[in-house]
């Protein structure tokens, strides 16, 4: 058994425990590092002391991205059982009124103003739709006109009213959490979207956000260790990695085979890095995200909701301290008679006033309020600070947007097996971190196969051999040409090519990784014009007469075929291409088709029983899961084809129908969303 550290005891390092228990059971112990007396890190909800009324002090509201397609985080939270509570409001404060949106500034400022606004926020629509918003940082975003030029030059271009110009920097500040000259357009555009329908909601988890922390802990299967501070990650000689650290006492010093650094970007200065290779490599990716943005929270109790119905949504938004967002904490949570308003106070401002005693920042906050709301004074019972400098990034997933495997995995060449998470990796929100964890911990699952498949644990020897003994004992159950119709099953892959892009008959296919031509033959009978290409002479050689036209020996890596001569192509050899080859296999075979893809080589995260039951790592040199092929399809002309769900379920139909998921083959739906691909037309 592997040993693992998770670094970190908040929201990251508990979701990245907790895929770390469903992708990999009980093959490694873990262990979970936290430098503070709690776990949840910045998802802190809390009561006040003169009443049970609570408050988020931390992470302020969720994001609802299932309106456009699969939430993970939504769905995360609906199988804890939590209930949640959507949240939503218009009004903005300027010149000390409350006014509702674009019907308050027309009242207010007039046409000009309110035609401006409308414009920008048509224009940011036709930048980002909907289903790009939903996608997230990544190297598409490198080729937005809005990515390399700053948010406020771009509201400089394209706002010309200077009402309306302030009027979308106070709506965005308290998400951006900085000034418009620090972070980039792009990032702001998806920002300013955020106040157009369709694109997204927000949500409150009932009962507070941090219930989400409690159900994490409650079904991770690791120790944790409060007040263990992490001075030093290095290596041993014997090349595990070797954590040195404080616990409160006297030093600490435990070693392990894999780590996960599940630490916010400003804490990863702190950590003394072993190595001058991996010293270099942690400054360079400390670096490229040093853009650190800032939050004060300030919470203040009420007798009773003073302000009556003058606040009819969960917050509103204010040009005090440069753009802030008041929240109206009885919308969401139970304050009894109380009243609750908790400022979020973002950027510049929160670091000028991060100084103040907490008395003097709770009276600044008291007078920013309209005046239309009567004497808050008069209603003041008790208030409280809570402070997160350097607690977000300026602009998440670094600009430009890289690949997300780099940016997980800061130095991969000598220390594979130590990979960062953090929200500042995809969108400075607990989405982007849930993702983050995701893929952090494919990347470790992937390198713990290889650690695994190295030592032997698997109860096979590493081979990277794919010899006539191979196909002589094809996978340990007999001789290729008796057993292949047991791993590709011909019906199965034509009911697949017809549910995901409804085609029954009628076209071409490349099988990538044919053996003897047995299922081309199969296939062929079935009516399908399926070719095979096959790299293995000796297995080649036996390809029967009748069928060696159809199946040629050769590489995928250089195929003999006109481009676009296939409609389709179902691989199963991309795995055993060494890792400086996929690419160019990848780009080879998006040549020589027209439409889709079914990947089908092994993956990391195929169930350890099945690839230890078949040998399924024998001659792979491309390891990776699902999720970390599917980033190498991306960037060389592919796409997923599966979006919708009813697709999905009727895939997972036909895959249960053929005897080919849990326990045999794939391990849920999901897992089948990342075996098929479309081309991408060059143009798009």
């Amino acid at each position: 058994m592997l040993d693992l550290a998770i670094v970190g005891g908040g929201p990251g390092g508990l979701m990245s425990a907790w895929y770390l228990k469903k992708k990999l059971g009980s093959l490694c112990r873990i262990t979970i590092y936290e430098a503070t007396d709690r776990v949840g890190g910045k998802v802190l909800t809390r009561k006040f002391d003169s009443a049970p009324a609570m408050y988020e002090a931390g992470v302020a509201e969720i994001y609802d991205y299932s309106m456009t397609g699969p939430d993970p985080l939504r769905e995360l939270i609906q199988h804890f059982g939590l209930q949640t509570i959507p949240m939503d409001a218009e009004q903005v404060m300027l010149d000390g009124e409350l006014l509702e949106d674009v019907l308050g500034m027309r009242r207010k400022y007039g046409a000009k103003t309110a035609d401006a606004i409308e414009a920008f926020r048509k224009l940011c629509a036709n930048e980002i739709s909907p289903a790009e918003y939903y996608e997230g940082v990544g190297a598409h975003d490198n080729e937005h006109p809005w990515a390399f030029m700053t948010a406020e030059e771009l509201l400089d271009r394209e706002v010309k009213d200077p009402v309306a110009k302030r009027f979308f920097k106070v709506m965005a500040r308290s998400d951006i959490a900085t000034e418009s000259h620090n972070t980039n357009g792009l990032n702001a555009l998806k920002n300013f979207v955020m106040d157009v329908e369709g694109y997204i909601g927000l949500y409150s988890i009932q009962n507070g956000n941090e219930q989400l922390i409690s159900c994490l802990e409650s079904e991770i299967d690791a120790e944790i260790k409060l007040n263990h501070r992490v001075l030093r990650v290095g290596k041993t000689e014997a090349g595990r990695y070797q954590l040195n650290m404080l616990n409160g006492k006297h030093p600490v010093v435990e070693d392990f085979d894999l780590v996960l650094m599940c630490l916010p970007h400003n804490w990863l200065t702190t950590v003394n890095w072993g190595g001058e290779k991996l010293r270099q490599s942690m400054v360079k990716h400390v670096a490229y995200f040093d853009r650190p943005a800032h939050y004060l929270r300030v919470s203040v109790l009420f007798d009773s909701p003073f302000w009556g119905d003058k606040i009819p949504g969960a917050w509103f938004m204010s040009e005090a301290f440069g753009g802030c967002c008041v929240y109206v904490e009885g919308a969401r949570h139970d304050v009894g008679r109380h009243g609750v308003l908790n400022w979020l106070i973002a950027g510049s401002d929160a670091l000028a006033y991060v100084g103040l005693r907490d008395e003097q920042l709770i009276d600044v906050a008291l007078k920013t309020l309209p005046a239309s709301l009567g004497d808050a004074r008069a209603h003041f019972v008790e208030g409280k600070i809570h402070r997160w400098l350097s607690s977000v990034n300026a602009i998440p997933g670094g600009l430009p947007a890289r690949d997300v495997i780099t940016n997980h995995r800061p130095e991969p060449v000598e220390h594979p097996g130590l990979v960062v998470v953090g929200d500042y990796l995809f969108d400075s929100t607990l989405n982007g971190l849930l993702d983050s964890s995701d893929a952090a911990t494919d990347i470790i699952l992937t390198q713990m196969m290889k650690l695994r498949n190295a030592r032997g644990e698997g109860g096979h020897q590493a081979s990277d051999k794919i010899d006539r003994a191979y196909f002589e004992n094809y996978r340990g159950v007999g001789p290729y040409h008796e057993v292949w119709s047991r791993f590709t099953d011909p019906s199965y892959l034509t009911d697949l090519i017809r549910i995901v892009w409804g085609r029954a008959r009628g076209y071409k296919l490349l099988i990538a990784g044919s053996a003897s031509g047995e299922l081309v033959g199969a296939l062929r009978e079935r009516g399908i014009d399926a070719w095979g290409i096959e790299n293995n002479r000796a297995i080649h050689a036996k390809t029967p007469k009748a069928l060696r036209k159809y199946n040629k020996l050769g590489s995928i890596t250089d195929l003999p075929f006109r481009n676009g001569q296939f409609d389709f192509v179902f691989e199963t050899s991309l795995c055993h291409v060494s890792e400086k080859q996929v690419a160019k296999a990848v780009r080879e075979l998006n040549r020589v088709m027209k439409t889709g893809l079914v990947f089908a080589s092994v993956t990391s995260d195929m169930p350890p029983a099945l690839i230890d039951q078949y040998d399924l790592l024998r001659g792979v040199k491309k390891l990776g899961t699902w999720w970390e092929w599917s980033e190498l399809f991306f960037g060389n002309g592919f796409d997923l084809s599966m979006n919708r769900r009813d697709t999905i379920d009727a895939v997972w139909a036909a895959t249960l129908a053929a005897g080919k998921g849990p326990g045999n083959w794939y391990i849920d739906a999901d897992s089948l969303r990342y075996s098929f691909f479309d081309k991408v037309a060059a143009d798009d």
